[in-house]
């Protein structure tokens, strides 16, 4: 520390306030723990709000859930509706920059365990050994200070802070050899996606009645590269044919509408990508590198206002407080990614074996993602003078596991944002909004919890970082039709981290379908941890589990295979819960259920499990006993019979 520097000790120091900085700091603080968060531009929010990208890409219906669906209600407030803010064919929920960012403040202002400096800039790491301790920054004022905390993190746009502390990192693609990916290249190099400078456009027409301001070419304008970003321009038999849909003005311009009259421009075809993203990451020559990023799309709107005949658009008013009109930075959409405890590959979000319906199960899984593999490279556009090809398969829902956050072999750090541990690839999935506020909020909570125990944030016992968000409306299990609200959303969720779900099943869950006997079978014994790999396992032990446990029982025969596709009734099921609890049948009735006669012969069956509680909140006075089990009654039971969630192993 330098002669006469302040020290400020904290529990959490991080540094950038894009997505994933501003979730890890109000979740850290919420968890009780003392947060110092410093950002570079005057704004919270990072790509939503700093780079303009106000279009929320991704992590639709069930999946808006934890912080990202806490910032995606206060939005629709402000609007008055969700049907406000569904103004573009890109997303449901699109929004002006300002008002996220007021939001964002106003959520960071609610919390007083953080401090926040913005317009500030991290000068040097902290770093003691093969452990990071915090890092010194210089205020807008000029002031330089020292943060030392138990939990640092990088969530810069640009990683910066991996690179200070010299951490081992990827910035570019990875070779298929070390990666084992089918589709990425035969050898690493360094392209990654490009970045962009986004503009927000108003339309003057409808707001004053006149034309927008013009803009002026840059002294380098080039209109042909902007030739073919819609059908009014294109060439049909040109270089791009057949490689993506040409767009017309109207699904061009409606793609980013914005409320209030605007417009965001964030176009990948012939567009304001820019393509020279590797020169953003140096210090030396990042301020250059904007300037040329932001010259690429005042130039666009330069064509759009000429080429494509409409003077009526222009920059936003008063959107961005910036002497150009443009966002505080560019969209930066791969950044430095650390090589981690985990690394995500393209094999952990494509269907099993590229045929199953679901990725490989992650028990430890801190965050879900929905979002395809969307790259932005212009050059891999064909008829680009330095074209190379990009692989973009087909991927499916996603969880993110823990490891990712932890580079390896260092302590008392974290990478979120962008940084984190997965591959060029993955990058494309990983990368978006929604995401990224998951994984922070995720991050800050691992934070507050290694803070208060006094240990590593990566050993945070998964499980009970798990708990803590699945209660606070977290999905770590991507069920597309269980909403947290759901009666046995943390039981169904548990149950899925403990492998509990049927070999071959999608995403849809089905709490209110009934339960076969065979599905009834396959999750017991999953509960249980009999596990047997392989369909044809796992249906043969479900059905001789589900014989045993109804031996001597004439009123639950299963007498043939058409037996196990008929649906458990409440009152047959009891017995098979009890047996496999290791429970005895009552001797003498003593519970009372209102439609249940003390001579059913369930009852002797029914009490122990009640007296267990695994009916509580489910069945109480009325039981119905021919009514057929649904999905998540029987997720409920297993649950609280077996815990699989707690003790059965997570590896």
């Amino acid at each position: 520390m330098a002669v006469g520097m302040k020290r400020i000790h904290v529990d959490v120091a991080i540094a950038g306030a894009g997505c994933g900085g501003t979730a890890a700091a109000i979740q850290a603080a919420r968890a009780g723990a003392s947060v110092v968060l410093v950002e570079e531009t005057p704004w919270a929010g990072g790509m939503i709000t700093s780079a303009g990208v106000v279009a929320f890409d991704g992590n639709q219906g069930a999946l808006t859930c934890g912080f990202y669906r806490e910032v995606v209600r206060e939005i629709e407030i402000h609007y008055g509706g969700a049907s406000r803010t569904a103004t573009g064919w890109v997303t449901l929920t699109a929004f002006e920059p300002h008002v996220v960012a007021g939001i964002l403040r106003r959520l960071l202002d609610r919390e007083p365990l953080v401090q926040v400096f913005f317009e500030a800039q991290v000068t040097a790491v902290l770093r003691e050994g093969q452990r990071i301790a915090g890092f010194c920054f210089r205020t807008r004022g000029g002031e330089d200070l020292e943060v030392r905390a138990r939990v640092t993190m990088d969530a810069t746009e640009f990683g910066d802070l991996i690179d200070m502390a010299g951490l081992e990192y990827r910035l570019g693609r990875e070779a298929r050899s070390e990666t084992g990916e089918p589709d990425a290249p035969e050898t690493a190099d360094n392209e990654i996606q490009d970045v962009t400078y986004v503009a927000i456009l108003e339309d003057y027409r409808r707001t004053l009645g006149t034309d927008a301001p013009p803009v002026a070419a840059s002294p380098d304008y080039n209109p042909a590269l902007f030739k073919g970003a819609t059908a009014l321009d294109a060439d049909p038999d040109g270089p791009c044919k057949g490689y993506h849909t040409l767009h017309t003005w109207e699904t061009f311009i409606d793609y980013g509408r914005l409320p209030a009259n605007k417009y965001m421009i964030n176009w990948p075809f012939h567009a304001n990508d820019f393509p020279d993203g590797l020169s953003v990451f140096p210090r030396a020559t990042r301020r250059e590198a904007f300037e040329r990023a932001k010259r690429h799309t005042l130039d666009f709107v330069h064509y759009l206002q000429t080429r494509l005949g409409h003077p009526e658009l222009g920059l936003a008013r008063g959107e961005f407080p910036t002497p150009d009109g443009l966002p505080f930075i560019p969209y930066v959409r791969e950044s430095r990614r650390i090589i981690g405890d985990v690394v995500m590959r393209e094999q952990d979000v494509l269907p099993a074996g590229g045929i199953g319906p679901r990725p490989p199960l992650r028990r430890d899984s801190i965050a879900v993602g929905d979002y395809f593999l969307d790259h932005h490279h212009a050059r891999a556009h064909p008829g680009h003078e330095k074209f190379f090809e990009e692989k973009y398969p087909s991927n499916a829902r996603f969880q993110v596991p823990f490891g990712v956050f932890f580079p390896r072999g260092v302590d008392g750090f974290m990478a979120i944002e962008k940084s984190i541990s997965v591959t060029h690839i993955v990058n494309g999935c990983t990368r978006l909004q929604p995401i990224v506020l998951l994984m922070g909020q995720a991050a800050g909570a691992a934070a507050a919890m290694a803070a208060r125990s006094g240990i590593e944030p990566r050993q945070v016992p998964i499980r009970d970082l798990q708990q803590y968000l699945l209660v606070r409306g977290v999905m770590l299990y991507p069920y597309t039709d269980l909403l947290a609200e759901s009666r046995a959303f943390v039981e169904a969720q548990r149950l899925a981290l403990a492998g509990v779900v049927p070999d071959g099943e999608g995403f849809e869950y089905g709490a209110d379908k009934p339960v076969t006997w065979q599905l009834a079978g396959e999750l017991l014994i999953k509960a249980e941890g009999r596990h047997r790999h392989g369909a044809a396992g796992t249906m043969a032990a479900a059905r001789a589990r589900l014989r045993e446990l109804a031996e001597g029982i004439p009123e639950l025969m299963f007498q043939d295979e058409a037996s196990f596709e008929k649906p458990a009734t409440r009152a047959a099921l009891a017995p098979v819960m009890c047996r496999a609890m290791g429970l005895l049948p009552s001797a003498q009735v003593t519970i009372r259920m209102l439609d249940m006669p003390e001579t059913h012969w369930a009852m002797k069956w029914i009490e122990p499990l009640y007296k267990q509680d695994l009916y509580m909140g489910i069945w109480m006075l009325f039981f119905g006993p021919d009514e057929k089990v649904t999905r998540s009654e029987l997720a409920l039971m297993l649950d609280r019979a077996f815990d699989p969630f707690t003790r059965l192993p997570i590896g």
